[in-house]
């Protein structure tokens, strides 16, 4: 466990490796070393001063960003599939919008000084201005997660129809139907997001345009995914009955959000993340166990709970069954089986 005075220290430089990064990005030294580069012809092409650019490509070396070798900079291929801007993996959306909004001046905005109106989470408009940052999101680290969930579930080797509830790309309904063609998926988001995921989707893809909270959901499916987007059900409850009916006999309803902990002051991750929003009146993190409350309120009879560890945090997988249009039973056998691959796979 790091001790406090290791965890002070480290705080003084946390900023400073944002900013260097942040450097980077802004200059796209990540595209311009692929190869091995002088920093003398990169500094002239640049237009900046050897000396400094040499100390900013040290201290990103430092962060195991970059290699150099006899004086040459070279794009660490650890880092290369999230730093350049044409990989498909690329996260430099998503590292240049984020910031806008969890970065601020803390003290300023606890005091209230020049306060700025916060970001309206249910505005379309928002999540049209983030529509490329989602997407990097889920390129570069989401969907390799949440097709490891899916593929964890005994139910997934039979699901054929899929609800992606708030998708906000069209990443992962791609990855399902490529992985196994007869699947067809069914993404639901708001106007702006949902054009913009019709636009790159085939007739495997099916778009629904709309707000989940009013919009007829369709179906019937066997599994209905919901991933960072129950924040804006104003009935968590109605919501998700109204899932549950859309549901199939055996199907599963699978939640992925982070669970407050310790009186919401745990996870760091979570909390730190979210600090700005919050200060700001945008407080909408889930409690640990809200989800699965809600979950057995709306009608579903079997509810199973898990943290999984991800790269931007602890989650709380919650997964649902026991609902459908055609009976309210649950799977035989399928709670008592996940619980038996969870203890096999330990």
């Amino acid at each position: 466990m790091t001790s406090v005075p290791a965890m002070l220290f480290d705080l003084i430089q946390a900023p400073l490796r944002w900013q260097v990064l942040n450097a980077g990005l802004q200059l796209d030294l990540f595209d311009h070393l692929t190869d091995g580069c002088d920093v003398a012809d990169l500094a002239l092409s640049l237009g900046l001063d050897q000396r400094r650019l040499m100390v900013v490509l040290d201290a990103l070396c430092a962060m195991e960003l970059l290699d150099k070798q006899d004086c040459r900079y070279q794009l660490a291929a650890s880092a290369a599939p999230y730093l350049r801007s044409d990989s498909d993996r690329s996260l430099r959306p998503m590292l240049q919008t984020l910031p806008l909004l969890r970065h601020a001046d803390v003290l300023t905005v606890l005091r209230g000084e020049g306060a700025e109106t916060p970001p309206d989470l249910s505005d379309p408009a928002f999540w049209d201005r983030s529509a490329a940052s989602l997407r990097s999101f889920h390129r570069g680290m989401g969907a390799d997660l949440m097709i490891g969930l899916l593929e964890s579930l005994p139910e997934w080797p039979s699901v054929r129809r899929v609800l992606d509830l708030g998708a906000g790309s069209e990443t992962l309904a791609l990855r399902i139907v490529d992985q196994r063609p007869q699947r067809t998926v069914t993404v639901l988001d708001l106007p702006p997001l949902a054009a913009r995921i019709a636009g790159a989707v085939d007739d495997r893809v099916r778009v629904i345009s709309g707000d989940f909270n009013e919009t007829d959901l369709g179906g019937p499916y066997e599994l209905i995914w919901a991933s960072m987007t129950l924040y804006f059900a104003r009935d968590l409850t109605a919501v998700l009955r109204k899932a549950r009916q859309a549901l199939a006999a055996g199907g599963v309803f699978v939640s992925l959000h982070e669970g407050l902990t310790r009186e919401r002051t745990a996870p760091e991750s979570h909390v730190i993340g979210r600090l700005v929003p919050a200060l700001r009146g945008v407080n909408v993190s889930f409690e640990h166990g809200q989800i699965a409350t809600a979950l057995r309120q709306a009608g579903f009879a079997e509810v199973e709970s898990r943290q999984v560890a991800t790269p931007f945090g602890l989650i709380e997988l919650d997964v649902a069954r026991g609902g459908g249009l055609t009976g309210q039973g649950s799977r035989p056998g399928s709670v008592r089986q996940s619980l038996a691959n969870r203890r096999s796979a330990m």
